[in-house]
């Protein structure tokens, strides 16, 4: 978020401004986001292979 102080910074009065717009921009951004987040899960999971801890040979977590 911007600072008063950031000489960037452009205040726009409240009768300009339109909130419908801007609510809907805040949902893309959080949707995209999430898309996002849930790509980059399911290559994670792609990625890691699971203990079957019933095969023979694989003495996972229990130590057997």
């Amino acid at each position: 978020m911007k600072s008063i102080l950031d000489p960037s910074f452009r205040y726009t009065k409240s009768v300009e401004t339109d909130l419908r717009k801007t609510f809907a921009r805040v949902r893309r951004e959080l949707r995209k986001q999430q898309q996002e987040q849930s790509t980059i899960s399911v290559e994670m999971m792609r990625k890691v292979l699971p203990f079957i801890l019933g095969r023979p040979g694989c003495k996972g977590m229990r130590g057997k």
